[in-house]
C-alpha cells in the first residue's frame, strides 16, 4: 500500500490545478475549474470548462487521488496496529516451549485433527486419462503439464503439504482439482487449478463452466480457490506462483 501511497502521490503533481465543481441549471450539469490564488494569480477564480471533456475528467481523477491517499494513508496505520498484536495460532508454535521440552509427546497436539502432513500422506493418488501423464513430480506423482510440475515443486519448497488430483468428496461435484491444500497455518482446505491451453476455445469454455460449478458448491476464486494459467506459449509466471503461495498458504 506504500508504494500505491508513492504512485498517487506522483500521478497528483501530473493533474490539473484546481477543484471541479458542478453547477445544475435547467436539468443539465455545468462543469467548473476553481483555481486558487498562487503565482502571478492574484485572486482566486473559477473558470467554465463543460466543453472541455479531458479537463473535466483529469479533475475527477484529481478528486479521487486526494480523496484516496488519506483513506489508504488511515488503512495502514490500523494494519500495523493489527500486525503488532497478532498472534499466530497453528498448532506448534502456540505449543514450541512444549514440544521443545517433550518432543515424544508434539502429535497429541494434533489429536482429535489433522497433521497436514500426516494428512497429505494418507492419500493415494488415482489415476484419470492415464495417457495424459508426461512427467513425475519430486513426490513421485504422475503429473500432466511443465505448469503442474512447477507449482508441485514451490509448494515442496515452501514445505506446504498437498494432494495430487484428489476428488473434492463434494457430494455431486465430481471434480479433482489438481492440488488440494491444507494449509498449515489453520487447516483450511484450499484448492487449486492451474489452467493450460488458454488459446483452445473450447477448453476455455469447458473450464469457465469448471469454475461456475465450483463457485455455485462453495468453491470460490479468493476464498479457497486459487487459479493460474499458462501463456499462449504454455509458459507460466514463476513470480506470480511464489506470490500465490506466499500470500495465502504461508
Amino acid at each position: 500500500m506504500s508504494d500505491l501511497i508513492s504512485d498517487l502521490k506522483r500521478e497528483a503533481e501530473t493533474l490539473p490545478e484546481g477543484s471541479l465543481y458542478v453547477n445544475q441549471k435547467g436539468g443539465k450539469n455545468y462543469y467548473v475549474q476553481g483555481l486558487p490564488k498562487a503565482g502571478n494569480r492574484k485572486k482566486a477564480r473559477k473558470v467554465a470548462i463543460t466543453k472541455d471533456s479531458e479537463l473535466v475528467l483529469a479533475l475527477v481523477r484529481k478528486k479521487y487521488v486526494e480523496t484516496a491517499i488519506p483513506i489508504i494513508v488511515k488503512n495502514l496505520e490500523e494494519l500495523d496496529r493489527a500486525i503488532e498484536n497478532y498472534t499466530p495460532v497453528a498448532e506448534v508454535s502456540v505449543m514450541q516451549s512444549f514440544c521443545e521440552k517433550y518432543p515424544e509427546l508434539s502429535k497429541g497436539i494434533f489429536y482429535g485433527g489433522k497433521d497436514p502432513v500426516a494428512w497429505a500422506d494418507e492419500y493415494e493418488q488415482h489415476v484419470f486419462y492415464a495417457d495424459d501423464y508426461k512427467s513425475v513430480s519430486a513426490q513421485g506423482e504422475d503429473m500432466r503439464s511443465g505448469g503442474e510440475m512447477y507449482i508441485s515443486a514451490r509448494l515442496d519448497h515452501y514445505g506446504i503439504p498437498y494432494r495430487y488430483e484428489a476428488e473434492t468428496g463434494v457430494p455431486d461435484l465430481n471434480y479433482a482439482p489438481d492440488f488440494t491444500i491444507m494449509r498449515p497455518r489453520d487447516h483450511k482446505i484450499i484448492y487449486w487449478e492451474h489452467f493450460g491451453k488458454v488459446t483452445d476455445y473450447g477448453y476455455v469454455l469447458d473450464n469457465i463452466g469448471k469454475v461456475k460449478d465450483y463457485i455455485s458448491y462453495g468453491i470460490k476464486p479468493w476464498d479457497n480457490l486459487i487459479m493460474t494459467f499458462s501463456n499462449e506459449k504454455g509458459g507460466y509466471d514463476g513470480k506470480l506462483i511464489d506470490a500465490m503461495i506466499e500470500c495465502w498458504l504461508l
